[in-house]
């Protein structure tokens, strides 16, 4: 059982829960820690909140840069929504500079309310989408297959309402005695540390030892498919695609980071806190705390950072480029290298052919710098707005109940100019799966 919420002490003319749930004047360590706290939190506010306004810009010009939706890029969009629960965690730390300046933290109280929120809302809700990157990497990795777009839009959705419920619910059973001061900052009161573990700590250490599981299992399957590849193993009835699994490869360590960067970035604070809860609510020193909120905050603009580096490497490998397009469009401006280079290597460096009855039906083919090869037969469409990455060979059924089949071809030599031809690099191979 906790310190009791009465007698209240009178502070500003306003009555307050007494010490630990509320501290004034603030320690001098504390103060002095949450400056440079204060300062990083505003760094990831910033830089989040202009990385995201510059990725929904191409939601809107998308026509300008690419040949398709970049909505439809599953990548971005998960990148995305991890940096909306970062802006969330960090906007909750930038209320520093309010205890700093009124030189208190007191509770009940609307600030402590509002950081209390945001940093529950803010840290479970990067957990999830840091667990969601790895196992849609997974996915895609190791099956060589898109995620549906339902599926996909339900489990963003069902991320931010389940994010939303576990920081509603704590308020719904405890009132106004649930976000108290909890060290530097305002968060779930020590009164109820079971709360702090089923609605927190038990989901991030899922999130943090769940994902180094999920990418240990992924990578090892990637090096198993490598090796098949350049062994020239044929497994059931496909062979793998080369270019495919390097591009499979190349995203799934640039996805890597995300992880790396929340379990190094989290961690010192949830082990610091489960050591207290393991000795009897023991406090954790003011140094340590203020260390480890300057951490967490940082998630913002290091995530910023990394997709601001990667963003170039990730979109060519998970995006076709403009060029010139049916309206006879052309990208113009400083992204130059996004009309020349997206789309030319990997997995979208492919031809889809859909095989049915023996027959071919449609297919999907550019060429190495984005531009629509010639089709005299009628057969080539433009990619499908509702994937950026080619499946690695798998059966589907048709209409007719026949047997469709997914293959990927490479772009015969004699179509490629002769300043492509001499850029060393080979013509993907024809591989083709035979019917069940």
């Amino acid at each position: 059982m906790g310190a009791p919420y009465t007698p209240k002490i009178q502070v500003d003319g306003g009555s307050y829960f007494p010490a630990p749930y509320s501290v004034y004047p603030l320690p001098p360590t504390i103060r002095r820690g949450l400056i440079p706290v204060g300062i990083l939190a505003a760094l990831s506010v910033a830089s989040t909140i202009c990385l995201i306004a510059f990725i929904c810009y191409r939601f809107v010009a998308w026509r300008a840069h690419y040949r398709t939706f970049v909505g439809n890029n599953q990548y971005v969009v998960l990148v995305l929504n991890l940096l909306l629960a970062d802006l969330q965690q960090a906007a909750s730390f930038l209320i520093s500079f309010h205890w700093v300046r009124k030189d208190y933290i007191l509770a009940p109280h609307p600030a402590c309310f509002a950081q209390g929120w945001l940093l529950h809302a803010g840290d479970v809700g990067s957990a999830f989408f840091v667990l969601a990157i790895a196992v849609h990497t997974f996915y895609t990795a190791v099956y060589g297959m898109r995620v549906g777009t339902k599926t996909f839009t339900a489990g963003i959705v069902g991320i931010w309402v389940f994010t939303y419920f576990l920081t509603s619910i704590g308020i719904a059973l405890h009132g106004n005695k649930l976000f108290v001061r909890a060290g530097a900052w305002c968060w779930i009161s020590s009164e109820y540390e079971s709360d702090r573990l089923a609605l927190h700590y038990v989901w991030l250490f899922v999130v943090q030892f769940g994902t180094v599981l999920i990418y240990f299992v992924t990578f090892y399957q990637l090096r198993k498919k490598t090796n098949q590849l350049f062994a020239g193993v044929q497994v059931g009835h496909n062979m793998p695609n080369k270019a495919t699994v390097e591009a499979v490869n190349r995203i799934t360590k640039l996805m890597t980071l995300y992880p790396c960067v929340y379990v190094v970035l989290t961690l010192p604070l949830s082990a610091s806190r489960m050591w207290s809860m393991a000795h009897q609510a023991a406090p954790i020193s003011d140094s340590l705390a203020c260390t480890a909120a300057a951490l967490i905050t940082s998630c913002g603009w290091v995530d910023s950072l990394l997709y601001t580096l990667t963003r170039k490497a990730l979109l060519r490998d998970t995006m076709p480029a403009s060029g010139n397009s049916s309206a006879g469009r052309r990208t113009t401006g400083g992204d130059d290298w996004e009309a020349t280079e997206l789309g030319s290597k990997g997995i979208t460096h492919t031809r889809t052919v859909t095989v049915e009855g023996g027959r071919v039906l449609d297919a999907v083919d550019d060429d190495r710098h984005g531009r629509q090869l010639s089709d005299p037969s009628g057969l080539l469409r433009d990619p499908s707005p509702s994937g950026s990455i080619d499946p690695i060979l798998y059966p589907g059924r048709g209409k007719s109940g026949t047997t469709n089949t997914e293959v990927s071809v490479g772009v015969p030599q004699e179509l490629l100019d002769d300043s492509e031809k001499s850029d060393g690099v080979p013509p993907l191979p024809i591989w083709r799966r035979q019917r069940p």
